[in-house]
């Protein structure tokens, strides 16, 4: 059992050094980038940030996340979670069009969209941060692998279907996929489910 972990371990750290660091690198400095224009937009824009917060607020609520009690159901956030992590990485195998990158900019100006509602709305950037920052260090770098390694196989299958010999063929970028699931942002995601449903409405409400 050891031996096969790292040996997945090792062909996760290949992929890294291979690009795929540099994807997750122009990941972050992109999602981050976009919340923060978000922000900055929908402060400035007071009917566009309503149209948009109108829709993210529709959009959460279409999530079944919560308990028979109506407490937030980690099992559930982990589940939800994985399935958007899954398909983001899952959109790569999709050559050329690079749609996960259409993930990772939707996911970015909600948070900037939802950032820009509190300050309208007369409450402190602090209690914003409080509800997002706890569960957020471990969720938002399970989201931003998700990103880049969906970017990556893109330009692998696309490199494929160039007839690049030198890019990975669709099996080993499912591979990867699969590596990058149970080995790191399942991990990560378990651990901000958790976080989120019992630790996070706590620091928040230090902050109320």
């Amino acid at each position: 059992m050891r031996e096969i972990l790292r040996h997945h371990c090792s062909g996760l750290q290949t992929a890294w050094h291979d690009g795929l660091a540099g994807e997750v690198k122009r990941s972050t400095i992109a999602f981050f980038t976009l919340a923060v224009l978000a922000f900055i937009i929908c402060l400035a824009l007071p009917d566009l940030r309503q149209r948009l917060v109108d829709y993210v607020l529709s959009a959460m609520g279409g999530l079944d996340i919560q308990d028979a009690s109506g407490m937030i159901s980690a099992p559930a956030l982990l589940s939800n979670n994985l399935r958007a992590c899954l398909f983001t990485m899952m959109y790569g195998l999709v050559p050329f069009l690079l749609l996960p990158a259409l993930s990772l900019g939707v996911n970015a100006i909600m948070l900037g969209v939802l950032a820009a509602w509190y300050v309208s709305e007369g409450t402190s950037l602090l209690v914003y941060l409080a509800a997002i920052v706890p569960h957020g260090i471990f969720e938002l770098p399970a989201l931003i692998l998700a990103f880049a390694t969906g970017l990556y196989v893109c330009g692998q299958v696309t490199r494929l279907c160039r007839r690049d010999k030198e890019a990975l063929h669709v099996w080993d970028c499912l591979l990867l996929m699969s590596r990058v699931l149970f080995l790191a942002l399942l991990p990560l995601l378990a651990a901000a489910a958790v976080v989120e449903a019992y630790v996070t409405p706590l620091v928040a409400s230090l902050f109320l």
